[in-house]
């Protein structure tokens, strides 16, 4: 009975062998006939040079190493172009879908939001998420406003009519899509002019 299980075990691992070299063979077959665009092509590695409009992407299996020549660096990758070889490079965080750069995202994957290049599954304080663009906006919480500014009329600060007054106050960028939209960053009101106009007449009360 015992030598039965071995031989059963000893069949499943001879099958589960096959089809993996098979599937090696299939790949490395594959390579060889997709060496479009390389100019050196390994059986081992795939390509290992291209053209120098195309991309080098380089993948792994186990301690296997394969490269392919691309028009476009895949999701997860970015294009770096180089003296003798353009090469796709992976983005840094593995939530990121496209980068600029190895550490400045574009695009975050599903359940991630995008701010300043990161990929956060919940937006930073003062920030808000956008569904739509999956990224986190910058809330409109205005700063403190400032002094009134000294009242004018027609840019002068003496006179005896009504002026103008202004104070501002520091805002974020307004949201390009949703959230709050934010308050307005001047304020102005009435004022009367009460200091006397060299050469004007006097004022009264």
């Amino acid at each position: 009975m015992q030598w039965i299980i071995v031989m059963l075990l000893l069949f499943i691992s001879s099958v589960e062998m096959l089809t993996q070299n098979r599937w090696k063979k299939q790949a490395s077959a594959g390579l060889l006939e997709n060496c479009t665009g390389c100019v050196l092509c390994s059986e081992d590695n795939g390509c290992i040079t291209c053209h120098h409009r195309l991309f080098l992407l380089i993948w792994r299996d186990g301690i296997r190493q394969f490269g392919v020549c691309v028009h476009t660096c895949p999701p997860g990758y970015f294009g770096v172009r180089g003296v003798e070889v353009n090469r796709c490079t992976k983005c840094r965080s593995p939530s990121c879908e496209s980068c600029f750069s190895r550490d400045f995202c574009m695009k975050c994957k599903d359940k991630f939001y995008l701010h300043k290049g990161q990929c956060f599954r919940q937006c930073p304080p003062s920030t808000v998420a956008l569904p739509g663009t999956r990224e986190c906006q910058e809330t409109c919480e205005p700063g403190p406003w400032s002094q009134w500014s000294p009242c004018t009329h027609e840019g002068r600060t003496c006179g005896c009519k009504w002026g103008v007054e202004t104070r501002v106050r520091e805002v974020p960028a307004a949201p390009r899509e949703e959230g709050a939209a934010c308050p307005a960053p001047l304020e102005t009101r009435r004022c009367r002019l009460r200091k006397h106009c060299p050469g004007g007449e006097p004022c009264t009360a």
